[in-house]
């Protein structure tokens, strides 16, 4: 019985609680109904968006885990056309298309039909087939912050991001298409030149602290991997990855590079040195091409493996971007050195470095042969070496002479591309996979030798009697 009259107590003192909620409780959470909620934020993010009478600086990383950004200049218009133009390609004219403020998962901004932004979801672009840049045209909205807009890609929200900027033009139909010129003429700043070197390091200084990192830029992807050897007790690889987008004065990166408690985010181009330069709290990280890498891999190890073999170098098995254009510039001397000899227009039709680290009788040498443009005759040439030797992961190979004929009275001509073999600060050599050119894909293993006396010339070629 007592048990009876506990539970009914209970049952009553939770009745009188409920009511009492109920009575203490006379508002709801929102004093507007969930359309109207909508309809207010759909209307916030459009009137931000017209507000800006010379439109928004928006730069878009659509997945920077894999890929950099864009910058695009945008002027929303009350007719629902926006005009656009972008730093994407060459084609920077504005165009005109169409847009809304809609609600999808939450306030939606989405570019209806084609403009620039559809390019960064275009899956047919060059070097890139199949995936483009995985970008998308429909953007969630997250916010503004003294009139700057974030945006959020709805196919990648954790690694896309879109921030609108207010332009600040004073006349956007031509100021924002010299910005975005003058942006992606950025992008030919960081690719080395002729006569720079190929070896493109990140290096960071704080106090009297200095860290450099092999820089690992990817043109297709617009995309970075910054790699330090870390050498302790046990070796090891330090990589940060992050994606760029160029500006009319540098590049930012996103993510940030967070590095020794300093985040970098934007980078100023000096011209003078053919640097990206970030400075904070007086620490600096610099983009920049040096003398030698940050470090050198074991990868010429590998050749001691491989027995006497054959690398080949030729222009007609198509182009590979890490043959550098300093090495293309090597080839082009010797053809001039034959017209200055009065020999008329030759061409290195292909080379084979044999390498044998076990004999001296000329069993390491370089095979070249020409091509007389006057009859297509092809001739062949082969220059001496000694063993090649390995140390401190750099290869070298010292120079004996020519063999007979053709060779001798060829090797003063030639004398460019043995001066690349015969480096005597060593060559450094990095596995690069299996090859793979413009033209074709061989399974055949594949690599590239850089001199160190001229860091410039840099050759990819095929291994071959493997």
């Amino acid at each position: 019985m007592k048990n009876i009259y506990l539970k009914f107590g209970l049952i009553c003192l939770l009745f009188f609680g409920l009511v009492s909620c109920n009575n203490d409780t006379t508002e709801s959470l929102f004093s507007d109904s969930p359309a109207d909620r909508i309809a207010q934020k759909n209307s916030e993010l459009l009137n931000l968006l017209l507000k800006e009478n010379n439109g928004f600086k928006g730069v878009y990383f659509p997945k920077n885990d894999e890929f950099g950004g864009f910058t695009f200049y945008m002027k929303f218009n009350a007719d629902g056309t926006v005009n656009m133009t972008s730093d994407f390609d060459a084609e920077t004219a504005i165009e005109t298309s169409s847009y809304e403020v809609r609600y999808g998962a939450t306030t939606e901004l989405v570019f209806t039909t084609r403009n620039h932004i559809q390019k960064v979801s275009n899956p047919d672009l060059p070097g890139l087939i199949g995936t483009g840049f995985k970008g998308t045209s429909v953007f969630q909205y997250f916010g503004n912050a003294n009139g700057v807009i974030t945006l959020k890609d709805v196919r990648n929200s954790e690694t896309g991001r879109f921030e609108l900027t207010p332009s600040g033009l004073a006349n956007f139909n031509t100021e924002s298409v010299q910005k975005v010129q003058s942006s992606l003429a950025q992008r030919q700043n960081i690719l080395p030149k002729p006569t720079s070197s190929v070896f493109q390091v990140l290096k960071i200084k704080k106090g009297n602290k200095e860290s450099n990192f092999n820089f690992n830029y990817d043109a297709f992807r617009l995309y970075a991997s910054p790699r330090v050897l870390v050498e302790g007790d046990v070796l090891s690889i330090k990589e940060f990855n992050f994606g760029i987008a160029f500006t009319g004065d540098g590049l930012m990166i996103s993510p940030s590079l967070e590095f020794d408690g300093e985040s970098y985010t934007n980078f100023t181009y000096n011209a003078a040195t053919s640097s990206y330069v970030s400075t904070v709290n007086g620490s600096t990280a610099t983009i920049l091409f040096d003398a030698e890498p940050a470090f050198i891999s074991e990868d010429v190890n590998e050749l001691l493996e491989l027995g006497p073999t054959g690398f080949l170098y030729q222009p007609g098995l198509g182009s590979n971007p890490l043959t550098s254009l300093g090495h293309d510039n090597v080839l082009k001397q010797i053809t001039t050195n034959f017209q200055t000899a009065g020999y008329g227009t030759w061409t290195v039709r292909q080379y084979q470095l044999i390498i044998d680290f076990e004999s001296d009788n000329c069993d390491t040498y370089l095979y070249i042969q020409l091509v007389r443009a006057a009859d297509g005759a092809r001739f062949n040439s082969f220059f001496c070496f000694e063993r090649g030797v390995i140390t401190n992961r750099k290869l070298f190979l010292k120079y004996s002479g020519p063999t007979a004929g053709n060779s001798v009275i060829f090797e003063p001509l030639v004398m460019p591309l043995l001066n690349f073999f015969k480096s005597s600060k060593g060559l450094i050599y990095t596995d690069e996979g299996s090859f793979s050119s413009s033209a074709a894909s061989y399974i055949n293993r594949a690599g590239t030798f850089t001199s160190l006396d001229n860091p410039s010339i840099r050759v990819y070629g095929l291994w071959f009697g493997q």
